[in-house]
């Protein structure tokens, strides 16, 4: 997934993740999920770090050790939900790393 300049892919990216249980994806649309979040996330991550600490937000920084700490340490637990969750965590913490492109272009993320 490439994202888009407004974020609009990444908006619904999160949306298709934080969705009510009973709309879950089934396992392969799951790890299909986890993957999309991974990519886009990454992506993101690579763009934030290029921020100095002193023009980011503590919500950003917050993001960016959590993201590292969730992608590195994957599903806790076993099974179809446990996945789930970790799809859902990730994509919390992907709404946390977009911003949007004003917010970029001033600097400030």
């Amino acid at each position: 997934m490439n994202p888009n300049s407004d974020g609009t892919d990444i908006q619904r990216l999160v949306g298709r993740a934080l969705v009510p249980y009973s709309e879950r994806p089934d396992a392969a649309g799951v790890a299909r999920l986890v993957d999309e979040l991974i990519t886009a996330g990454e992506a993101l991550h690579a763009e934030v770090s290029t921020v100095t600490a002193g023009r980011r937000t503590e919500r950003a920084g917050s993001a960016l050790a959590e993201w590292a700490y969730f992608v590195d340490a994957g599903p806790t637990g076993r099974g179809d939900h446990a996945n789930w969750n970790h799809a859902r965590t990730l994509a919390r913490i992907l709404r946390n790393l977009a911003v949007s492109p004003a917010d970029r272009s001033s600097g400030v993320l």
